[in-house]
């Protein structure tokens, strides 16, 4: 088992904080303050996995919609049957 001398661990660990990505250097420079204040509180329910059986055409097309909203078809999926069953029918 090799050792590793004081200045190489040094050396890594000096250059460490010049690893860090772009997102993670714009958030520790912003300050969130005022928009944690102003935040509105988001009600998490639990939930319960389910199964049920899509034709491609219909995967193929919620895969489609999930690209346009940012989002993975599952969660494409629940957020169109949310909608559709909170609309007043």
């Amino acid at each position: 088992m090799a050792r590793t001398t004081k200045k190489a661990a040094a050396s890594r660990m000096k250059n460490a904080p010049s690893r860090r990505d772009d997102q993670l250097r714009e958030f520790e420079r912003r300050d969130l303050g005022a928009l944690v204040i102003s935040a509105e509180p988001v009600l998490v329910r639990p939930q319960r996995p389910t199964s049920i059986l899509l034709s491609e055409d219909l995967k193929a097309a919620l895969r489609r919609r999930g690209r346009e909203l940012g989002v993975g078809y599952q969660t494409a999926a629940k957020m169109i049957l949310a909608k559709y069953i909170n609309a007043k029918l």
